[in-house]
């Protein structure tokens, strides 16, 4: 049995839909922190497998935000699926760069597609939530840990087998990344589907791969690139193992 893996890839974007009237370079610092830049390269495979399959959202996260719940606690900070942000002079009004209407499609679009990919996968299919975290304090973290890489997951039926876990781990721990379980962030994104999968959210540290000042590649980009792929070869062994 070969496991299968779905890589959805959801905050990578600098684009913006051309209605929108907004482009990259309408963010201010502390809003550029907030991309996952890179990982739509970082974690895809360079060449096709049968295996590996992957979604990746062709929106910046301000825009639209496909990982936020209906109804997110963080609508409340201006961080649901369409983000409010509020300009350093008090005198002038928030700006959106979206409104819930305008996003709410893009989002229930992704998110059929992600449950149809599941489904056409079928049961035992990992899916990995692939992003970065920035070791910059920011609006999402304002005091980052001396963490390299994240592992996050569920404790419901979504967990992954403690095997699975085990392996990412002992990869990249070996490695000698420093590991956080669940921390600085937690849990992984899921969708429902009428099919038995698991999930796990892996996120990096930027530093390991960018310069976060200049949004540059460092040298680091390539190493992290092949460790990550060398990941998915190891939870390959650990279906054929089993």
């Amino acid at each position: 049995m070969e496991q299968k893996l779905l890589l959805h890839i959801p905050h990578s974007s600098t684009s913006f839909p051309e209605e929108s009237g907004y482009t990259f370079d309408d963010l201010n610092n502390d809003e550029r922190l907030l991309i996952d830049y890179y990982t739509d390269e970082l974690f895809l495979p360079e060449q096709p497998s049968a295996n590996i399959e992957s979604v990746v959202f062709p929106y910046c996260r301000l825009y639209c935000d496909v990982e936020r719940l209906i109804n997110d606690p963080l609508e409340k900070e201006g961080l649901g699926i369409s983000y409010l942000r509020r300009t350093y002079n008090p005198t002038q009004q928030p700006r959106f760069f979206s409104t819930l209407q305008s996003a709410f499609p893009l989002y229930a679009d992704h998110h059929s597609l992600v449950a149809k990919k599941l489904v056409s996968m079928g049961d035992g299919t990992l899916l990995i939530d692939c992003h970065s975290f920035s070791s910059i304090p920011n609006m999402l973290n304002s005091n980052p840990p001396d963490i390299d890489i994240c592992i996050g997951y569920n404790n419901d039926d979504t967990r992954p087998d403690n095997a699975v876990l085990l392996r990412i781990f002992r990869h990249f721990t070996l490695l000698g990344y420093k590991v956080g379980i669940n921390t600085p962030f937690s849990n992984s994104k899921t969708f429902h589907v009428p099919v038995k999968y698991s999930s796990v959210m892996i996120e990096v540290n930027k530093r390991l791969y960018m310069d976060e000042r200049t949004l540059g590649r460092t040298e680091g980009f390539d190493m992290l690139k092949r460790e990550i792929l060398e990941l998915f070869d190891v939870l390959q062994e650990t279906v054929n193992d089993q």
